[in-house]
């Protein structure tokens, strides 16, 4: 069998991890606070059979979060905000803190804080932020104290990333550290607002149809590659 069946099939498995990313960049292009992601790859030399020849593969080493931020939408609403660049909310998860440009905060019967998707939300000491009862509007500030009638009841938990590259998306808009070391930090927000997507939807249907074109056209050469491989077989006497 041809090796370059196995470059051309490297190259179409690649293209599956790029379909699979644009659609769900493109899932989430209305999702606040999403942060879109894509694909990383990796060429890989092997040698070819024993002629000492080498061969080309590519694989997908990882995937990277684009922390470019998306646009701001004014809401009005005294719980939302939106982070300046490179500030992410801590979140409190069974699986550990994680980090989301999400901010659109609700409170739950028993006084816990959470974001618009569950998540509770981590105040200064990294614990999940509780509200003790009482009357009276709560709202956010601009340096993200939570207070209710002017008075504070809480602070969320904000920080910044050594090496925001080393990011990974968990689901939806959560992000876990995976090496990145966060920092508590101090930060304006935009009180009032939120974070859109940063993933739109024309740039999501365009990588996808360029996905698309791309997995069909390694199809054709993997096609190809077979139908050579059989005019051997069939052809040459044995």
């Amino acid at each position: 069998m041809n090796d370059g069946i196995y470059a051309a099939l490297s190259g179409a498995i690649a293209q599956s991890s790029v379909l699979e990313t644009a659609a769900n960049n493109l899932a989430n292009a209305s999702t606040d606070g999403y942060q879109r992601v894509r694909p990383v790859f990796q060429e890989v030399l092997a040698q070819a059979g024993g002629t000492g020849a080498r061969t080309s593969y590519v694989t997908v080493a990882a995937t990277a979060v684009d922390t470019s931020a998306g646009a701001t939408r004014p809401t009005g609403r005294a719980l939302d905000a939106a982070l300046p660049d490179g500030v992410y909310l801590a979140v409190s998860t069974p699986r550990g803190e994680r980090y989301t440009r999400a901010v659109s905060l609700a409170v739950d019967p028993d006084g816990g804080v959470r974001t618009a998707r569950g998540a509770a939300v981590a105040d200064e000491s990294g614990a999940p932020l509780r509200v003790p009862p009482g009357e009276g509007e709560l709202a956010l500030t601009a340096d993200g104290e939570l207070r209710r009638a002017g008075a504070p009841v809480g602070r969320l938990r904000l920080v910044r990333f050594d090496r925001p590259e080393q990011l990974t998306q968990e689901g939806g808009t959560l992000l876990a550290p995976r090496g990145a070391t966060p920092a508590a930090t101090s930060a304006a927000l935009t009180v009032g607002s939120v974070e859109e997507s940063n993933a739109t939807m024309v740039s999501a249907m365009t990588d996808l149809v360029t996905a698309t074109r791309t997995f069909e056209a390694f199809q054709r050469v993997i096609d190809a590659f077979r139908e050579a491989d059989r005019r051997v077989v069939t052809s040459v006497p044995g």
